[in-house]
């Protein structure tokens, strides 16, 4: 994903492409003087929610009053995005209002960039390999925490853990393994096994560890079995303390388009996100953190966090939902929640919008979608993200039709799928398919739901915003 505003250094990086490995990331640290040395950091791995976990751990020790520094990726809307700074509790009040607060300033991020740049060059002289352009993001933001004196930094890796950018961090204050699934197999493995020894690769010796269950929705409980192994035996071998967070698990106590409250170790939590599996994710994160912060905290930190694209509510009237399911995993989360919230099959007839990486399980996305959707559907956008790797549209709505037909929530007349084919459009063009779902949306009072890559939700979702406050709805 490619921000204009962003260093065109950084920006034409990408054609380096993705390669796993520590090297070329040290060999840059070693020309900087190791600023990632005097970083305090949790460090955060996993398939799914491990944006979220780190926004809960972000937003506790903010409440806790710590200048906590934010490293992120992929960005929705903005490059800035990735790298944040929230100064205590303050700071994180004026994150909830204002979701560009803390960003990193154009003028350090050139400057950092420039930096950066110029002992990639020294490099280059030196016969030494190009980094990739996450290892340059990450370098920046190394630079820039250590200059603006965080008391912490939360880091999320970027892709697995063991060769990630961001494991050249020596001791971490502690790690977290959030949700394991099948993605990234072409990198990773092919088992949940060998996901897990990559993701585990962040454990450090002595480092507390901190790890979701590892049997989860749409994984194979042989295959989860074999990954709490691998953790365990990477834990042990570190002589790192594990603790999963298999007991105490959160129980929902009520949940609307606001959020949901929850009980956890007998204490009351509510948070602004929604559906089981960011239940799972707050008491991830709240496990991680109780060491580290306050009750008050604790209590107050996940409360006030939103992260965008993540089941995220823009709108009430009439109910917009923008939902980064782009994996099985995500896309199983997002019919939960469609099942947790009866109310909103009683609305009028859905829209729906949505775009895929052709790259991804596409066919077994959708066929979760079509054999569990629950609510009245009237329409289905499909779209073509601005992205390279983007599934076309017109073979979206083909992948579509064969889940359809191979389905038997297809023939079954009481089926919320019933004659979906007929409700098939292809779009190209993102912002056409955007502006006239919500025009329609608003007209009809029908819910508008984005589901798919958060390619798209960044392309889309100021889009939306935009057409909702043009319609009196925001």
């Amino acid at each position: 994903m490619i921000d204009q505003n962003a260093p065109e250094f950084l920006q034409t990086a990408n054609k380096f492409g993705i390669k796993l490995g520590l090297e070329r990331m040290n060999s840059l640290l070693e020309k900087l003087s190791h600023p990632e040395k005097h970083l305090s950091a949790f460090h955060i791995a996993g398939t799914n929610g491990k944006g979220s976990v780190s926004a809960y751990c972000t937003s506790m020790l903010a409440w806790d009053g710590k200048k906590v520094g934010l490293y992120t990726s992929p960005f929705l809307e903005r490059f800035s995005e990735r790298i944040r700074i929230i100064d205590g509790r303050e700071g994180l009040l004026s994150w909830e209002k204002d979701d560009t607060y803390g960003e990193i300033d154009p003028d350090s991020l050139r400057r950092l960039s420039d930096l950066v740049e110029s002992k990639v060059k020294e490099l280059l002289e030196e016969g030494q390999e190009h980094p990739t352009e996450f290892e340059l993001v990450t370098a920046v933001a190394f630079l820039y925490f250590a200059e603006k004196n965080c008391d912490v930094v939360v880091l999320e890796t970027g892709l697995g853990g063991r060769l990630d950018s961001t494991n050249v961090i020596e001791k971490p204050e502690a790690c977290i393994i959030t949700a394991l699934g099948y993605d990234h197999t072409d990198r990773l493995g092919n088992t949940l096994g060998e996901i897990a020894g990559e993701k585990g690769g962040i454990i450090k010796k002595g480092c507390p560890v901190f790890a979701m269950d590892t049997y989860q929705r749409e994984v194979l409980p042989e295959e989860a079995e074999q990954a709490k192994i691998v953790l365990e035996k990477i834990a042990k071998e570190k002589n790192a303390p594990l603790t999963w967070n298999i007991g105490n698990k959160a129980e929902r106590t009520t949940q609307d388009l606001s959020g949901q409250c929850f009980s956890w170790k007998e204490s009351n939590y509510r948070i602004r996100m929604h559906g089981d599996y960011q239940l799972e994710n707050a008491s991830l994160a709240l496990l991680a953190m109780e060491s580290f912060v306050s009750e008050e905290a604790m209590h107050e930190g996940i409360a006030h966090v939103l992260w965008k694209g993540r089941l995220e509510a823009i709108s009430q009237e009439p109910p917009v939902i923008l939902d980064g399911a782009h994996n099985p995993q995500g896309v199983t989360s997002f019919v939960s929640f469609l099942h947790e919230m009866p109310e909103l099959a009683e609305e009028e007839p859905c829209e729906v919008i949505m775009g895929v990486m052709a790259d991804k399980d596409v066919g077994r996305m959708l066929d979760i979608l079509v054999e569990n959707w629950c609510v009245p559907v009237g329409r289905i956008t499909l779209v073509t993200p601005n992205q390279k790797r983007a599934m076309a549209s017109k073979d979206l709505r083909d992948a579509w039709k064969t889940a359809l037909l191979n389905s038997e929530a297809f023939y079954n007349s009481g089926s919320c799928m019933y004659n979906a084919i007929d409700k098939l459009h292809a779009i190209d063009d993102v912002e056409e398919a955007c502006r006239k779902a919500v025009k329609r949306a608003v007209k009809d009072h029908s819910p508008l739901y984005m589901i798919g890559s958060l390619y798209l939700l960044g392309e889309a979702r100021g889009v939306i915003e935009e057409e909702l406050k043009n319609r009196g709805n925001k």
